[in-house]
């Protein structure tokens, strides 16, 4: 789901550099006894706290991983709890290569699977399509259908899964779809109103988020995707590995434990926009009391 963590502010917090150096070094004393939390995504998804950038799970702000990671932490005071600042794709080349880590919104897909663990997390919300205003007429678009349309540019973060069903869709497009970084700030709005790229696709939670902080109002319209009728959840990624299992093992318990406290669907529904959370308000909720009965790992 998401933007990049801004990894130079993290002063202080342990930086994979330096975790890779010590940590590593020390697999046998700390195995099954600390949980490595990779930090990618700005807000709203990490939110800096009251004191800023978060050193510690108890420092977290309100964002919505935040408060995911801060209320499994919970559930789990027998592991340390460790905050990992690093980039979407060293994330994932660290997982590949077996090095102990945790991501807590990952879609699951069958590349992923290979290298990586997964417990259910997050209920699914659709993904949506933001275009110049004017651009396209009101309503649901597909996005296979634009994709098709050389005069139009869409812009994809690299090495962000948008999910099973919308990635092929994007690598096979032609040159007219640019895959690169977007800024996790208001200015990706900006950017779209301005003509740099004719749409994107993102998340309502973090759409809102954005256009709130944007005055005057962004001339930028919003449509449902077609291909997002059904939507997919999100889960927590756990290295493939031994340390993996155990912490994944967990991690699906106190998952469990989390999704049965009316906090665990709260967080979710006051992210989005007021419209989204009262249409997908029941299935939200509905989706929470089902993972606190049942174990799910991949």
């Amino acid at each position: 789901m998401r933007r990049t963590f801004p990894f130079c502010r993290a002063v202080g917090v342990l930086t994979l550099a330096g975790w890779l150096a010590a940590g590593a070094l020390r697999a046998d004393e700390t195995e099954g006894a600390e949980i490595r939390w990779a930090i990618v995504d700005g807000p709203p998804y990490h939110n800096d706290g009251p004191k800023g950038v978060a050193r510690s799970v108890d420092e977290l702000g309100d964002g919505l991983t935040d408060r995911l990671i801060a209320g499994i932490a919970a559930q789990l005071p027998q592991w340390r709890h460790v905050l990992v600042p690093t980039g979407r794709s060293r994330m994932w080349r660290e997982i590949q290569a077996g090095r102990p880590l945790c991501y807590a919104d990952a879609f699951k897909t069958p590349e992923r699977l290979r290298w990586a663990y997964f417990t259910l997390a997050t209920a699914p919300v659709p993904q949506m399509l933001a275009a110049r205003e004017g651009l396209l007429p009101a309503g649901e678009v597909s996005l296979q259908a634009l994709l098709k349309q050389t005069d139009l540019t869409a812009v994809f973060e690299r090495d962000r899964s948008y999910g099973p069903v919308l990635d092929p869709m994007i690598r096979s497009a032609g040159s007219q779809v640019r895959i690169g970084s977007l800024p996790s700030t208001p200015q990706l709005l900006r950017m779209l109103e301005a003509g740099r790229m004719d749409y994107l696709v993102e998340y309502p939670l973090a759409l809102h988020y954005l256009a709130q902080r944007l005055q005057p109002a962004p001339r930028i319209s919003y449509h449902a995707l077609a291909e997002e009728r059904q939507p997919l959840p999100s889960y927590i990624a756990c290295t493939r590995s031994p340390w993996g299992r155990k912490a994944i093992e967990a991690l699906d318990q106190a998952m469990r434990r989390w999704a049965a406290q009316p906090a665990a669907a709260a967080t979710l529904l006051r992210s989005l926009p007021a419209e989204v959370a009262r249409t997908d308000g029941a299935r939200i909720e509905a989706f929470y009391r089902e993972r606190a009965q049942r174990s799910v790992i991949e």
